[in-house]
């Protein structure tokens, strides 16, 4: 008998079960894929945070864990969404157990008073929304794609030469200073660092996402890396104005439990500040950090909009190829809008 619950966190076997069936089905057919650790997922759901509800449910049969599901409930903002991640091993696949993880979740947001449903969908290169088994069992539920990234990724270490070249055709930094570091935001940066998340907020591309561009403020920054750190090690890089205006910055995940897949996560450059190569010299400034930091061989990944022209021609520069696209679906429910 095929059974749905919810997974206690600090119960390691059934925890560990669940981790499991997430990864190998996240996993399966892709070249490159980022999958959590089971250590930051255990932090995650043990230490709730007070923006983010998460909850782990696995569907069993025979005392197997044959499904997995991540239910993601927003606290401050987006009140009306919900996130949902399932994942079946592909030995799993085609008896039902999606559909009854999704049954699950569609219940337990009706409960929630939650009507929009958002999931992310990796489809590999030579695949698309009808071949690729998510995408095809999102789409069949009445999701819609409204936004694509392409998934790049680049070896580690990081081509010497490329970054040799880059360094000599790319013109001196003027009227700018950079500033750097790992780990914890320092105190006299966290305003001038919140203020470009909220501007990253405001200007990242969403397509037709019901998503809210919310703020930042230093207390939000300071909380924020405090949990990230256990599991984590960021790396910034912050420009300024010599007059001390935040003017970009850059971002990158090394994980410490999986040092092989280091994440390129924000790259701004605000609106006023942009065609003096800012997001190259951000960019190389980081990977000088990571030099220092990692050692292990691997693969940074980024992920740019489609629609994100200079991006994309930042990414072409420093050497990195698509592997995928992730696809933002989304789904408003009749059922859970009345309840």
């Amino acid at each position: 008998m095929l059974t749905v619950a919810e997974v206690d966190p600090f119960d390691e076997r059934a925890f560990g079960d669940w981790y499991d069936a997430l990864r190998a089905g996240a996993a399966a057919d892709r070249e490159a894929p980022v999958i959590s650790t089971l250590e930051a997922l255990t932090f995650s759901l043990r230490n709730p945070g007070e923006r983010l509800r998460r909850l782990a449910v696995a569907a069993t049969q025979n005392g197997e864990t044959v499904g997995a599901m991540l239910f993601e409930l927003p606290l401050v903002d987006d009140l009306s969404n919900v996130m949902v991640e399932i994942d079946v091993p592909p030995a799993h696949r085609r008896k039902g157990v999606a559909t009854a993880l999704w049954a699950w979740a569609a219940e337990r947001a009706a409960a929630e008073q939650r009507s929009i449903f958002q999931t992310e969908i990796n489809i590999p290169s030579g695949f698309d929304l009808h071949s690729w088994p998510g995408a095809a069992f999102a789409t069949k539920l009445g999701f819609a794609s409204e936004n694509t990234e392409d998934h790049f990724v680049t070896p580690l270490p990081f081509d010497p030469a490329t970054i040799s070249l880059l360094k000599a055709n790319t013109s001196a930094l003027a009227s700018y200073r950079l500033i750097s570091w790992a780990g914890q935001c320092p105190e006299e940066h966290l305003q001038k660092y919140a203020d470009l998340h909220t501007a990253m907020n405001q200007d990242v591309p969403t397509g037709g996402l019901s998503r809210e561009a919310s703020a930042w403020d230093a207390e939000r920054v300071r909380t924020n890396d405090a949990r990230l750190v256990e599991n984590y090690l960021p790396l910034v890089t912050m420009a300024q104005t010599l007059e001390g205006e935040p003017a970009g910055y850059t971002l990158m995940y090394v994980q410490l439990g999986d040092r092989a897949n280091v994440l390129q996560d924000d790259t701004l450059v605000m609106r006023d500040h942009r065609g003096h190569n800012l997001g190259t010299h951000l960019k190389l400034a980081n990977l000088d950090q990571l030099a220092v930091h990692h050692d292990s061989p691997g693969w940074i990944h980024t992920w740019t909009a489609e629609s994100n022209g200079p991006m994309q021609k930042v990414n072409a520069r420093f050497g990195f190829r698509v592997v995928e696209q992730m696809h933002e679906f989304e789904l408003t429910s009749p059922a859970t809008a009345g309840h």
